[in-house]
């Protein structure tokens, strides 16, 4: 299996060195189009993959597709409600998230795929969480964080990319996030489509009485003259009313890349930029007791 990717013997070293034994799921293609991450061969084995009995299942890469498995979905027949697995990716992945949340309650990881495991920063920050070094009480990894608007709240945190989360709008799988903490982020996305994603979710309703917004990195979005604003922070200021955010390099589709868990409560404080303090975002539950 070593040649799935370049960086998978780094990642088995990785694995290896706290006690676990990585095991491949589902490498059967089928399908039109069998590089992309959905049908109902990928559904069902993502399904089963839940229910397995292992300890964790984990996104190989970020899941261009991902949707198509909402098409086929299938509630996964969890054997074992105290010992439920968890789950972690990113990007695509979202669609993954907001039908685990929105169908089995059941807290998530925002974190590395397989291969970005393979990056030494990006695994220990990912080991921290899903082994329960970081508990409740304790803060997340923020990286150099910044107070967009200032504040202080409390509510769950949900959401991921952002144009994955837009594109959720109106489908049953789209979380409710009234009283959540909004995490978005994107890559090569320009702000005018960052902007129009945003509107979209203001528009469905989804972004009425948020608690409070993360701006992940918003990578690679290359300037235009025609921009609606200089930043994904301006434009989500603009959709999300009098409520706190903050901006935080960590988690999104950069290195080092954090691992955070969605459907846990947070603490949010946004202190204000003069006073020099940075923001914080504090664990007030454990995830692996929600499911």
């Amino acid at each position: 299996m070593g040649s799935l990717f370049p960086e998978w013997e780094t990642v088995r070293r990785h694995f290896e060195g706290v006690g676990l034994v990585p095991e491949f799921f589902g490498e059967e293609e089928s399908g039109s189009a069998p590089y992309l991450a959905g049908d109902p061969v990928r559904a069902r084995d993502f399904s089963l993959a839940l229910s397995s009995g292992a300890p964790g299942v984990l996104a190989y890469r970020a899941g261009s597709g991902a949707i198509r498995i909402l098409s086929e979905w299938i509630d996964p027949p969890f054997p074992h409600p105290e010992a439920v697995p968890l789950f972690c990716g990113f990007s695509d992945a979202t669609y993954l998230h907001a039908a685990l949340w929105r169908r089995c309650g059941l807290a998530t990881f925002w974190g590395p795929t397989a291969r970005e495991l393979g990056f030494g920063e990006n695994f220990s920050l990912w080991w921290s969480m899903v082994s329960g070094e970081r508990g409740e009480g304790d803060c997340l990894p923020l990286g150099e964080a910044r107070t967009v608007r200032p504040g202080r709240t409390a509510g769950r945190l949900l959401g991921g990319n952002l144009e994955s989360l837009a594109h959720l709008s109106g489908t049953p799988f789209m979380p409710d996030l009234a009283g959540a903490i909004l995490l978005v982020e994107d890559v090569d996305e320009p702000l005018y489509a960052v902007d129009r994603a945003l509107r979209t979710l203001a528009l469905s309703g989804a972004l009425k009485g948020l608690a409070g917004v993360v701006v992940g990195p918003f990578l690679r979005s290359a300037p235009r003259e025609d921009d609606p604003a200089k930043s994904a922070e301006e434009l989500v200021l603009a959709v999300v009313g009098e409520i706190p955010v903050l901006a935080s390099p960590l988690p999104g589709h950069g290195r080092p890349m954090a691992t955070w868990p969605l459907g846990v409560t947070l603490e949010m404080k946004c202190p204000s930029p003069v006073s020099g303090d940075p923001p914080t975002l504090r664990l007030l539950e454990s995830p692996f007791g929600i499911s």
